[in-house]
């Protein structure tokens, strides 16, 4: 009884290990959308909007916007300098899509 339960605790780590490593269960990055940052200023000022994301077997749902324009005109944005895309997925089938805007 004891070797069964070993052999399935092995198996269920070896199988979570494998799985966060490859982005299957989980994955969580951020990345810039622009890699031009030569003369680009340093600003605090920041304003976000995300996109949601149900995935199942061929069919697909999306809502809510994560348009730059649309970000900064709702939170008062005159400039956009750089943007960052954050990226949420749990086992493929929720994703969440963020777009961080930074400007004046």
């Amino acid at each position: 009884m004891k070797k069964i339960a070993l052999a399935l605790t092995a198996f269920g780590a070896a199988l979570l290990i494998a799985g966060c490593t490859t982005g299957i269960i989980y994955t969580h990055t951020q990345q810039p959308l622009t890699l031009d940052m030569h003369t680009t200023p340093i600003v605090s000022n920041s304003a976000a909007g995300d996109i949601k994301h149900i995935h199942v077997s061929f069919v697909g749902v999306a809502w809510d916007s994560a348009a730059i324009g649309d970000i900064a005109k709702q939170h008062g944005l005159k400039e956009i300098y750089f943007a960052d895309l954050e990226t949420l997925s749990v086992l493929r089938i929720w994703n969440q899509y963020t777009v961080h805007v930074y400007g004046q």
